[in-house]
C-alpha cells in the first residue's frame, strides 16, 4: 500500500490541535449531563432549541445545540446561534459602567443627577441614589417602565424619565437589594453620557471586539443573522422580538459569547477592567437588610444575581451568575471565576437555563475530581411546637408582589394559617396555606419550603429560607397596615375593567391590554389593579408591596368626559367608553390611541387593516384570553357576545370591518 504523505500544514493543525483541545473522554459527565438535559428539556415541550457552551481555564471545551432554531429552513441550533438574551445583558451595563470607573470618568458612589441633571422625581429622596445602587437593586426605584415589542418604535430613555417625574421610591436608597430593571436603563444613559457614544459602540470597542464576542449586540429583531426563531406551543411563528432597553435586557448573543465574556473573570483571562474593578464586579454589595436575614440574600451584587452561593461557599469557591428572560427567550451564564469553570445556556421558550447551568457545573466539578455540593439531607416533618409568644404580634394582613392575605396563628397547634382575602382583581384565589411551627422556621413540609420572619426598619417581613437553586433567603410577605379612616378614589373600582389606551401596534405581550381592578372588602383603604395600592386621596393609590419588584402607584385624571387611569406609562379608559362594534371604518385619532369595540352579538368578523395596523379580539371570560392576533393569525373569526376588539396603528390610520 503506498503510504500517504500529508503536507506540514496539517501535520502542524493536527497537532496543535490535541496539545489545545483536551480528550472528549475527560468530559464524559459534563457533555453527557449537557445533551441529556436539554435534549429532555426541548424534547418535553415549553422550548423549541436551546444551546450549550462550556469553558474550562479559559478554552471553551464544548458547546453544541439542540432543536431547529428554525424549522422553515430546517437549521438546527448550535453553539453559535444567537439568542435574545433578557436581563443577562445588565452584566454588560457593570462592564461599561466600571469601565469608565476604571478611566476616572465617574465614581460608584457618584449620586446619578450628577451624570443625568434630567433624571427627578416627585420623591426628594431620588437625589441619594447612586450609581453602585443601580447595579445592587437598592435604588428604590418602582419596577419596569419599558415594555418588549416587534419594532423599535419607542425611546425607552425618553418615557423612563417622564415617568419617574410622577413616582415616589419605594424605600430608602441603598436600604435593600429589590429587583429592578429601571436602574439599568439610568445606568446606560449614565455610559452614554460620560463615554459620549452611542451604548452598544461603546461596549463594541471595549468589550466585544477584545474579547472576540463577535455575534453579540442588539436584539433579534433588529439583528437579524443565524438566530433562533420562537415558536408558541400551537407552533405559530412570532415576529422576532425587538428589546430597546439595552442595559437591563435588550441584546443578543450566543452561549460560546457568553463564555468569552466569562473568561474576563478568570485567573490568566483577558479582561476589561481593573484589578481593582475586577474585584469590585467579583465582590459583594450588601444592604442593611441582608443583616436581618438568618441565612443569605440574593441580588445584592454588582449586576449579578449573586456573587456568592451558600452551597459553594462551603467548598470554598465562589460563584457568581447572571439570568435572563424576555417573553420568547431564557438564559443563564454561571461562572466559578477562581477555577476558570463556566457554563452558559440559552433556551427559545421558557426553559429552565438555571437549573441546566448548575447541573453542567456540577458534572464539571466531578470530571476535574474537584468537591461538589452535596445533596439536600431529606427531613422528615417535624413535630409543630408552639408559636413562641413574641411572634403573635406578626398577625395580621400581608402583601406579596401581586395579591393580599389575612395571617393568623393557632399558636398551641404552631401553626400559621395564610388565607388569600377574596375579591381580588386576579379572580379565583389560590388555596390557603397552612406552615408548621418547628425548630425557628415555620415549615410546608409537603413543598419541603421553611419561612421565617423578619423586621427590617419598620417593616415586617416573613422570609423563605433556602431558595431552591440558590440556597439564598428572599421576602415572601410583607406586612401592611389597615387604616383606622381609609381613603376612597374617586371612582368604584370594585370589578371595572379598564382599557389600555397607548399600546404601540408593535408591542409584544398583550396580557395588560385588559386590566380587572377590584376593591378588597376585608382590607378597606386598599385596591387590585396592577398588584395592591393603598389609596391616599380621591385621585392617587400609593404602593403598597415596597419590599418587592415591578410595583407601581395609580393616577386618576380626567380627560375631557371620562376619568383615566394612569399607571407607570400606561393610561387605561373604563369599558364602558368603548361605542357597540358594528361593520364600519375606525380611524385611529389624532393622539393615535387605541381605538376599542365591544361585540354584543356574536359573529363572524372580517377586516381589512394597514400595512403596520393590529387588531387583537379578546373574550369577556373572568381571565379574558386572547382569540385572535393580527401578528400571527389571519382570516375570519368567530367573536363571542361579550368580547373585546382591540386596534392599534398610527393616528389616520383606517381600519375597515364587518360582521356577519
Amino acid at each position: 500500500m503506498k503510504r500517504t504523505r500529508w503536507p506540514l500544514s496539517w501535520a502542524v493543525i493536527l497537532l496543535l490541535f490535541f496539545l489545545t483541545v483536551p480528550a472528549a473522554a475527560s468530559y464524559d459527565a459534563t457533555l453527557r449531563t449537557a445533551r441529556e438535559f436539554l435534549w429532555k428539556t426541548v424534547t418535553s415541550g415549553g422550548v423549541s432549541c436551546g444551546s450549550v457552551a462550556v469553558m474550562d481555564g479559559g478554552k471553551i471545551i464544548f458547546s453544541d445545540g439542540f432543536g431547529a432554531a428554525d424549522r422553515a429552513e430546517g437549521r438546527n441550533a448550535d453553539g453559535r446561534t444567537r439568542f435574545n438574551i433578557g436581563s443577562t445583558s445588565k452584566m454588560f451595563a457593570a462592564a461599561a459602567i466600571l469601565i469608565l470607573a476604571d478611566e476616572n470618568w465617574l465614581n460608584l458612589d457618584d449620586p446619578v443627577v450628577r451624570h443625568l441633571p434630567e433624571f427627578v422625581m416627585k420623591d426628594p429622596r431620588y437625589r441619594d441614589i447612586t450609581i453602585r445602587m443601580l447595579f445592587n437593586h437598592s435604588s428604590g426605584l418602582p419596577g419596569s417602565t419599558f415594555v418588549f415589542g416587534y419594532k423599535a418604535d419607542e425611546d425607552p430613555q425618553a418615557i423612563l424619565i417622564e415617568t419617574l417625574k410622577e413616582s415616589t421610591l419605594k424605600h430608602d436608597p441603598g436600604a435593600m437589594g429589590i429587583y429592578c430593571n429601571d436602574g439599568f436603563t439610568l445606568a446606560e444613559m449614565v455610559a452614554e453620557r460620560v463615554s459620549g457614544k452611542p451604548f452598544l459602540d461603546f461596549l463594541k470597542e471595549k468589550v466585544f471586539d477584545p474579547l472576540g464576542m463577535k455575534d453579540t449586540g442588539a436584539s433579534l429583531g433588529i439583528t437579524g443573522g443565524r438566530l433562533a426563531e420562537f415558536y408558541g406551543d400551537d407552533g405559530k411563528k412570532y415576529p422576532r422580538e425587538v428589546i430597546t432597553v439595552l442595559g437591563a435586557g435588550g441584546l443578543s448573543s450566543t452561549v460560546e459569547d457568553l463564555c468569552r465574556f466569562a473568561g474576563a473573570f478568570i485567573p490568566g483571562g483577558k479582561s476589561f477592567l481593573s484589578p481593582k474593578m475586577l474585584e469590585e464586579i467579583l465582590r459583594p454589595q450588601p444592604t442593611p437588610f441582608a443583616a436581618s436575614l438568618k441565612g443569605q440574600t440574593i441580588l445584592e451584587a454588582f449586576g449579578w444575581d449573586y456573587a456568592l452561593l451558600p452551597d459553594y461557599q462551603e467548598l470554598g469557591f465562589q460563584m457568581v451568575g447572571k439570568s435572563g428572560g424576555t417573553t420568547f427567550y431564557s438564559t443563564n451564564l454561571q461562572i466559578l471565576p477562581s477555577r476558570g469553570l463556566a457554563a452558559a445556556v440559552i433556551f427559545s421558550g421558557h426553559g429552565p437555563a438555571q437549573q441546566a447551568t448548575s447541573k453542567i457545573l456540577e458534572a464539571l466539578l466531578r470530571d476535574k475530581n474537584l468537591p461538589v455540593p452535596g445533596t439536600p439531607r431529606v427531613m422528615a416533618p417535624g413535630r409543630a411546637e408552639p408559636v413562641p409568644a413574641e411572634l403573635l404580634a406578626f398577625e395580621g394582613y400581608y402583601v406579596d408582589a401581586s395579591r393580599a392575605a389575612l395571617f393568623a396563628f393557632e399558636a398551641e397547634k404552631g401553626l400559621l394559617n395564610i388565607r388569600p382575602l377574596p375579591g381580588q382583581a386576579s379572580g379565583a384565589s389560590p388555596a390557603p396555606l397552612v406552615l408548621e411551627y418547628s425548630g425557628g422556621y415555620f415549615h410546608d413540609f409537603e413543598r419541603k419550603e421553611k419561612y421565617y420572619f423578619t423586621e427590617a426598619g419598620n417593616e415586617i417581613f416573613l422570609v423563605m429560607a433556602d431558595l431552591p437553586l440558590y440556597g439564598t433567603d428572599i421576602p415572601s410577605f410583607q406586612k401592611i397596615s389597615v387604616p383606622d379612616r381609609p381613603n376612597h378614589l374617586a371612582v368604584d373600582m370594585d370589578g371595572t375593567v379598564w382599557l389600555l389606551r397607548n399600546a404601540s401596534p408593535f408591542l409584544q405581550s398583550p396580557d395588560f391590554l385588559l386590566v380587572r381592578s377590584s376593591r378588597i372588602a376585608e382590607l378597606p383603604g386598599y385596591i387590585d389593579f396592577f398588584g395592591i395600592k393603598k389609596v391616599e386621596s380621591a385621585d392617587y393609590a400609593a404602593i403598597a408591596a415596597t419590599g418587592f419588584r415591578d410595583q407601581s402607584s395609580l393616577h386618576l385624571f380626567r380627560k375631557g368626559n371620562e376619568i383615566r387611569a394612569k399607571v407607570l406609562q400606561f393610561v387605561f379608559s373604563r369599558e364602558d367608553t368603548a361605542p357597540a362594534a358594528r361593520c364600519e371604518k375606525v380611524v385611529i385619532g389624532a393622539e393615535g390611541e387605541n381605538e376599542w369595540r365591544r361585540v354584543e352579538q356574536g359573529a363572524i368578523f372580517s377586516f381589512t387593516k394597514p400595512a403596520d395596523g393590529r387588531i387583537i379580539v379578546i373574550a369577556e371570560k373572568e381571565d379574558h384570553p386572547l382569540l385572535f392576533d393580527s401578528i400571527t393569525d389571519g382570516g375570519e373569526i368567530f367573536v363571542p357576545e361579550g368580547s373585546y376588539l382591540f386596534f392599534a396603528g398610527r393616528s389616520g390610520d383606517v381600519f375597515e370591518i364587518s360582521f356577519r
